[in-house]
């Protein structure tokens, strides 16, 4: 904030933009606080675009005023420069702001699918399963059924045959949601149904409740449960946010040791536990990838895998980037996402 306060002075030579963007930046956050019980949607939506503008304001400032300090260092004063001419400065960041915004929406809107083979090695059954994992969809009132609807329909296109969902099916509540997801969900049937593990946004809305709506979509919960799918272990694993959640050591005690085994977790901190337990792939969301740029590289710090694919140990762990986000809905450096393994 006072990154964007000092370029905005030396642009227009006011010391109120100390105290006015500070203002600007921080209120739309206390008047979410103060309003998060009510889901205001109109604050909601206003909020989500603020927040990438802010993001993106804030980083401009940045680069503008490293630019400077280098210019600098050679006798050029860029701010001088750009102080007098506040047109075409404003031409420039209305321009970059809407190309962003196109960017990043689009990114947002249209779900990219990514298909895996599985090798041979990984399974010792002659029959194939073609199954599809999602996660993040965050439905509520704003973010509504149309995008799922899509990424079952591209699913079906493709013969999958399972569907797997990585958590944060729901954006806290099962109230805010608008759309009938039961139809949605029964125009296409996939032949071994859809599993599901909770997330840490299904438990902020009241975990009971969130559990009896999405039971009555006809969806599978697995809360540190295994099911036996064509002859793969699919275990499913609670989320993070219940403490009493079994350990992955727990849940592989009496799995059977010829079948190949696909654990699922909402949130990929959790591969710091696969050490040498027998586990084939390893499935989580959580991370959205960052979402925005920067916060790509920050999350590629805090997670081992932050998303796409990566090998742990004789583990092939892959991290979905969301088929949703929260709140934001813009992309910038990842996509929306189905994965698809044959």
């Amino acid at each position: 904030m006072l990154v964007a306060a000092y370029l905005f002075y030396r642009i227009y030579g006011s010391q109120w933009f100390f105290l006015l963007i500070p203002i600007l930046g921080f209120l739309p956050f206390v008047l979410f606080y103060f309003y998060r019980n009510k889901r205001s949607l109109s604050l909601e939506v206003f909020l989500g675009h603020y927040l990438f503008y802010l993001n993106y304001i804030i980083l401009g400032a940045l680069m503008i005023l490293s630019i400077a300090f280098i210019l600098k260092i050679f006798s050029i004063d860029i701010l001088k420069e750009i102080s007098y001419r506040k047109t075409v400065f404003h031409i420039f960041i209305v321009f970059s702001l809407g190309i962003l915004s196109i960017w990043g929406y689009r990114n947002f809107k249209n779900i990219d699918v990514e298909n895996y083979r599985i090798l041979s090695d990984l399974t010792q059954r002659k029959s194939a399963l073609k199954f599809a994992f999602i996660s993040d969809v965050y439905l509520n009132e704003k973010f509504d059924g149309s995008k799922l609807k899509e990424a079952f329909e591209k699913m079906k296109n493709q013969d999958v045959e399972l569907v797997l969902i990585g958590g944060d099916f729901l954006d806290n509540s099962y109230k805010s949601v608008r759309d009938d997801i039961k139809s949605i969900i029964d125009e296409t049937k996939f032949k071994h149904g859809i599993y599901l593990v909770l997330g840490n946004h299904e438990y902020y809305g009241g975990i009971d409740e969130n559990i009896k709506y999405i039971k009555s979509l006809g969806i599978n919960i697995l809360r540190d449960e295994a099911v036996k799918i064509e002859g793969i272990t699919i275990i499913g694993r609670d989320d993070r946010y219940n403490k009493k959640r079994k350990t992955l050591e727990e849940l592989l005690k009496n799995i059977d040791k010829s079948s190949s085994v696909i654990v699922v977790d909402h949130n990929p901190q959790s591969l710091k536990e696969l050490g040498n337990e027998k586990v084939d792939l390893y499935l989580s969301g959580h991370t959205h990838k960052g979402q925005l740029f920067p916060f790509n590289l920050i999350v590629d710090y805090m997670y081992e895998n932050s998303g796409g694919y990566k090998k742990i140990g004789n583990t092939h762990t892959y991290v979905s980037s969301g088929l949703g986000t929260w709140l934001i809905p813009y992309r910038i450096g990842s996509s929306s996402q189905i994965m698809i393994f044959d």
